[in-house]
């Protein structure tokens, strides 16, 4: 028997992959989660508790932990409420449960990361392959705190070599909400006037089985993770049912200055991901791992689209909500 225990079992993609794995034979699965999960787990039992180190290590422990599967990164499955929260479980996060897994002897783990920690730039090659370095800069947000937690990895991989771990660089999740998902939905999403870079998505059901392979598999090290088509980051945008809206960068970079943040509204990234392309090579995935993706980029927006997640307005819904309030009360 097989114990594993994913970490972020309170998102959709720690819930999606807990219940695939519960579904196979000879293994036991229990979550960690900050909250209620949103979606059917399965056979996973889970815990809903803010454990620190030692308390972790001793569930790992007290279970018999073969496996840890950590997909609990705060900002990309929900808005970040600030950067000290999310570097706090982030980056510090990871790093103690990292430790409480050497410590309670775990012998795997299957670590989220995000493909956008190589960076955007125009020396970038036309395909990005596992052993290109990660950025040391031009990165922000929750895509900075996977860039540092995987200095971190590569540090203590070398140091706890009986502990085998598995970074899975996913694109930009589709299928739930993500900071690409809301830069879609959003009125007018902002470009850069003259610049249009190839980008890539994975559904997130991809990513599931994504984890659920590593989980299975003997292989170490980084995998990236990707839909097999790639998108112009203005068609990625009219499939989401939006019009781009090309700004200036002079403004922008002038907006920068002057902390008007708003300028770009909700842009998720670092401004470089929206001059340059950053496009992974997933054959590593697909010949360690066993993976391939079963959805499209174009496929997951025109379904995203269909089913009315990129099209709500705002402030409609906003207005919307008061009326009914105001009715009700």
């Amino acid at each position: 028997m097989t114990i594993i225990l994913v970490n972020g079992i309170g998102n959709l993609l720690g819930a999606t992959v807990a219940r695939l794995l519960s579904e196979q034979s000879g293994t036991h699965v229990i979550g960690l989660a900050r909250r209620t999960p949103p979606a059917p787990v399965g056979r996973a039992e889970y815990l809903v508790a803010a454990l620190a180190g030692r308390q972790i290590a001793e569930l790992l422990e007290s279970e018999r932990v073969d496996v840890v599967v950590h997909v609990d990164f705060l900002g990309a499955d929900e808005p970040a409420h600030s950067r000290e929260a999310a570097v706090q479980q982030n980056v510090l996060g990871t790093m103690e449960l990292l430790g409480a897994c050497a410590a309670a002897e775990v012998r795997r783990v299957v670590l989220r990361s995000h493909a956008g920690v190589y960076g955007a730039a125009a020396t970038n090659p036309t395909l990005i392959g596992e052993n290109r370095p990660t950025a040391r800069s031009g990165l922000s947000g929750v895509v900075r705190d996977f860039a540092e937690v995987e200095q971190f990895v590569a540090d203590f991989a070398h140091r706890h070599d009986g502990l085998a771990i598995a970074t899975l660089r996913c694109a930009p999740l589709v299928g739930a909400w993500s900071p690409m998902v809301d830069y879609l939905s959003q009125a007018g999403p902002r470009t850069l006037f003259g610049f249009d870079p190839i980008i890539q998505l994975l559904h997130i059901d991809d990513a599931a089985g994504a984890f659920v392979a590593a989980v299975a598999a003997d292989a170490a090290g980084a995998f990236n993770l990707a839909a097999d088509d790639t998108l112009r980051l203005s068609q990625a945008i009219r499939l989401a049912g939006r019009q781009p809206m090309a700004l200036l960068e002079p403004a922008v970079a002038l907006a920068g200055v002057l902390g008007a943040r708003r300028i770009l509204a909700n842009w998720p990234f670092d401004i470089s991901f929206l001059r340059y392309s950053c496009v992974v090579d997933c054959a590593k995935a697909q010949s360690e791992l066993g993976w391939a993706p079963a959805h499209g980029a174009a496929e997951s927006l025109q379904a995203m689209r269909a089913n009315g997640h990129a099209l709500a307005d705002r402030a409609t819904s906003e207005a919307a909500l008061r009326a009914f309030l105001a009715r009700r009360s």
